[in-house]
């Protein structure tokens, strides 16, 4: 089963504006968000290490930070950072 993808507008104007070098392995990470959103990692993985916000790395410095709204099979892309 897989995972909708929905993206905030704010990130949508943040991958926007990402390199074009980005934008392969941001295609990469969403892939995996769609199949298999749990394996990125908890945005505070001490106190609430199964909590449903996490981060999954892409390329050398990017992020997606997402939510996991698991009755509806659906991932959240809140914010992408780009550190590149």
């Amino acid at each position: 089963m897989s995972y909708s993808i929905d993206i905030d507008p704010r990130a949508q104007a943040t991958i926007a504006a990402l390199p074009a070098t980005a934008l392969p392995a941001l295609a990469e990470a969403l892939a995996v968000l769609e199949l298999v959103p749990w394996n990125g990692r908890s945005v505070n993985p001490e106190l609430n290490p199964d909590g449903p916000v996490r981060n999954l790395p892409f390329g050398a410095a990017g992020m997606p930070t997402y939510l996991i709204v698991e009755r509806d099979q659906r991932v959240d892309v809140l914010l992408i950072t780009w550190a590149g």
